[in-house]
C-alpha cells in the first residue's frame, strides 16, 4: 500500500493550493484597526491644535501626520497590519510632540520662577539694614 504522503504529480499542486488558501485566510483574519486609527487621529489632532506643539516639536508632529496619512492609505488598501503599526507609531510621535511641548512650557516656567526669586533676593538685600 503506498504511503498517503508519497509524492504524486497531483500532490505539489494540492499543497500549493492549500498554502495559498491559508495565506489568504491569514490576511483576511486580521481585523481592521478601527480603534487604533481613531485614537491615533484624536492624538494627532490634539497635538496639532495645541498652540505651542508645532514650535516645540515640528519634526515629531510632522512625522505623526505623515504616519497617520500612510495608515489611512493602508486601511483603504486593506493592509490592516500595516495600518495598525502606522497608527500606533503616529500616536507615539504625537505624544512625543506633546511631551516636548510640555517640557518646553515647564522649562519656561522654571526660568520665570528663578527670575522672580532673584528679583526678590535683590530686593531683600537692598532693604536689609547696613552695618
Amino acid at each position: 500500500m503506498p504511503s498517503p504522503f508519497a509524492a504524486s504529480p497531483a500532490r505539489p499542486a494540492a499543497w500549493a493550493a492549500l498554502a495559498a488558501t491559508l495565506a489568504l485566510a491569514a490576511c483576511s483574519s486580521t481585523p481592521p484597526p478601527r480603534e487604533e486609527m481613531a485614537v491615533a487621529k484624536t492624538t494627532v489632532d490634539r497635538a496639532t491644535t495645541a498652540p505651542d506643539t508645532a514650535a516645540a516639536a515640528p519634526l515629531e508632529l510632522q512625522s505623526a501626520r505623515d504616519k497617520l496619512s500612510r495608515a489611512e492609505r493602508a486601511m483603504a488598501d486593506k493592509d490592516y497590519t500595516q495600518a495598525r503599526r502606522l497608527a500606533e507609531e503616529a500616536q507615539a510621535d504625537a505624544r512625543l510632540a506633546e511631551a516636548k511641548a510640555q517640557a518646553t512650557r515647564s522649562e519656561q516656567a522654571v526660568q520665570e520662577l528663578q527670575g522672580s526669586v532673584r528679583a526678590l533676593n535683590e530686593e531683600l538685600q537692598r532693604r536689609a539694614p547696613q552695618k
